[in-house]
């Protein structure tokens, strides 16, 4: 599309602007009507999100079309379907990165925009009876689906359990994630103790 827009901008072809003006209006029609049923679906899908991107920017190529179409009958420069070609193409370099960052995400395991791991982490700290959070990690699993593990020492005498269940609430209700891994240990007291071992009865 970049290099048809720059060859028709060097060298504008004939443009019949009645019938680009004719076919990008009825373009509109169809993309405004897929835009506003795709408009209403769970976009924290990234194939729900790719469907919406390329149906928006049909949408906006195809005003641009109309609005050269126009053009070209009013005032027969031909050029301006050329620079219709360049507006679509950046349209759609923009969809396509912002498409390309979120789907590189999920595939290197990196934390979620919306959750900031260092966040999450202090949030469980800052729990009653935790001693300390460690190993934690934060990523998707898949679009819209985030995941939590860590490592949580609490104090000594804790109901480990209780506590897992505790935590995993709180990554609910405050930071919506619903899947977490948690590992909860009870912090040693005093200092380890080896028992010697028994040496076997000599000959």
């Amino acid at each position: 599309i970049v290099w048809e827009g720059i060859r028709r901008l060097v060298d504008p072809p004939d443009v019949e602007g009645g019938v680009v003006l004719a076919v990008a209006l009825v373009g509109v029609a169809v993309n405004v009507a897929a835009s506003m049923v795709l408009a209403g679906a769970n976009r924290r899908s990234l194939n729900v999100e790719g469907a919406f991107q390329h149906v928006l920017t049909d949408l906006f190529a195809f005003i641009a079309t109309a609005i050269a179409g126009a053009v070209v009958l009013a005032t027969g420069f031909a050029r301006a379907d050329g620079i219709a070609a360049l507006i679509v193409a950046a349209l759609m370099l923009r969809s396509g990165y912002g498409l390309l960052r979120d789907s590189g995400r999920v595939l290197l395991e990196a934390s979620p925009r919306n959750l900031d791991p260092e966040e999450i982490g202090t949030a469980l700290a800052s729990e009653h009876h935790v001693v300390e959070v460690h190993d934690l990690h934060v990523w998707e699993v898949t679009s819209g689906f985030p995941a939590i593990s860590a490592h949580v020492t609490v104090r000594a005498g804790c109901d480990t359990q209780a506590h897992r269940r505790q935590l995993a609430e709180l990554l609910r209700e405050r930071f919506g994630v619903t899947h977490s891994t948690l590992q909860v240990e009870t912090r040693h007291a005093g200092p380890l103790t080896i028992e010697p071992l028994e040496r076997g009865s000599e000959a």
